[in-house]
């Protein structure tokens, strides 16, 4: 189980990674494509829609580790004053509730991906990209948030989420 474990946490961080990469190459995309408008060059042709996709996997890498951390949106200041107990069934509650949301999203994406990949969809902008790529990213993201859900919610939440922290 150790092994599994360690390899889990290792695609974990290896997709933080992979999605910093992506926001850094997204900036200098960006960058080189405005400086070849500026000198009179003409820039490459599916800028905006890499961009777009790139933006799209960065957030699908990134999400699962900031579930992780507890970095995801939590809005609990009213949940803070609860007492100890309430609080703590609250956070499993919420934290369930996410787990079950991000999972149904991601079947769905996955199913939507799959009936994209089988018709052979294509998505037609500046370039041409596979038509179920955007699904699979959403479905691989959201799966793996549903399943850092879970694992926060088996072994007691994010190590900020404790009752009465300034968060």
């Amino acid at each position: 189980m150790a092994v599994i474990r360690r390899a889990y946490d290792g695609v974990i961080f290896a997709l933080v990674w992979v999605g910093c990469a992506m926001l850094a190459s997204v900036s200098l995309l960006i960058v080189v494509d405005v400086v070849m408008r500026n000198v009179g060059q003409s820039p490459f042709a599916g800028t905006s829609a890499l961009v777009e996709y790139a933006m799209l996997a960065a957030t699908a890498c990134g999400a699962p580790w900031l579930v992780r951390r507890g970095g995801h949106v939590a809005v609990d200041g009213l949940v803070k004053r609860l007492p100890p107990a309430a609080y703590g069934l609250m956070v499993r509650a919420t934290t369930a509730f996410c787990a079950g949301v991000a999972g149904v999203l991601a079947w769905r994406a996955a199913v939507l991906a799959l009936q994209a990949a089988e018709r052979g969809q294509v998505d037609i902008r500046s370039i041409t990209l596979p038509g179920y790529l955007a699904y699979a990213l959403v479905a691989v993201g959201l799966g793996l948030c549903a399943t850092e859900f879970l694992r926060l919610l088996f072994s007691g939440g994010p190590p900020k989420a404790q009752h009465g922290s300034a968060g």
